[in-house]
């Protein structure tokens, strides 16, 4: 089974819980699968090595891809 490449963070009480995923839009699926059930995402990001700028997607842009999604549902 291979190593999943992606994570989002989320805020589940006081704690922060990291759900792995197989790829970028995996993970921005369940970023926004979570952001529907009013869960606090934090980040998505890349566990491969050193991350480039692009590696990370933080709160802000996660919420602009998840109206997006929203809007063309």
């Amino acid at each position: 089974m291979p190593m999943s490449s992606w994570y989002v963070s989320y805020r589940a009480g006081a704690a922060t819980v990291m759900s792995l995923a197989k790829s970028r839009d995996e993970a921005i699926g369940t970023a926004c699968s979570l952001l529907d059930q009013k869960i606090d995402v934090q980040e998505i990001g890349s566990l491969r090595g050193m991350r480039d700028r692009d590696d990370i997607i933080d709160s802000v842009e996660i919420r602009k891809l998840h109206a997006r999604r929203i809007h063309a549902a």
